[in-house]
């Protein structure tokens, strides 16, 4: 039988299996997952049963609902998905158990991923804040500042030799 488990320490042993076909999760009395917290909507969310599991749906609720650290409008969920209304997270133990992924049996041959090792894919972006990060710079810019810094110590030079 699908459940949440509360992951929250301000409500620690808190579970409520989920029997019906629809499920309010909220402040308000009347909500089958009543959680008394600031951060949690009278009426935040419903859970609603589709085939053997349940999918969770946020009602506007004034601070969110995130599946797995991800905001949702509307999300199926699956066994061991993180639910977070507001502020409270909750851990959602479901009907069918999730399929690990296989490892690779012994003696396996890998193969990596094709254009991994040929560099940057043509439509990376840079997200860097610092502008212009990323782009290479003119090596000749070093040569020119260099030239600049000795000319001008030598004027200083020629300068200070001629006032004395």
């Amino acid at each position: 039988m699908a459940k949440l488990v509360s992951e929250s320490k301000e409500f620690p042993g808190l579970s409520v299996e989920l029997t019906g076909p629809k499920a309010g999760v909220g402040r308000a009395d009347g909500n089958e997952l009543q959680v008394l917290h600031g951060s949690v909507s009278s009426r935040h969310a419903e859970l609603l049963l589709e085939g053997q599991e349940y999918k969770v749906r946020d009602l506007d609720s004034t601070n969110g609902t995130r599946v797995n650290d991800e905001k949702i409008v509307e999300a199926q969920l699956q066994d061991r998905d993180r639910v977070q209304f507001g502020q409270i997270p909750f851990r959602y133990e479901g009907n069918v158990p999730r399929v690990a992924l296989a490892l690779p049996t012994a003696g396996a041959t890998f193969q990596a991923e094709i254009g991994v090792d040929l560099g940057i894919p043509a439509n990376f972006r840079n997200l860097s804040p610092i502008k212009g990060k990323g782009k290479q710079m003119d090596p000749n810019l070093l040569l020119y500042a260099a030239a600049v810094f000795a000319l001008f110590g030598m004027a200083f030079y020629v300068f200070r030799m001629i006032t004395g």
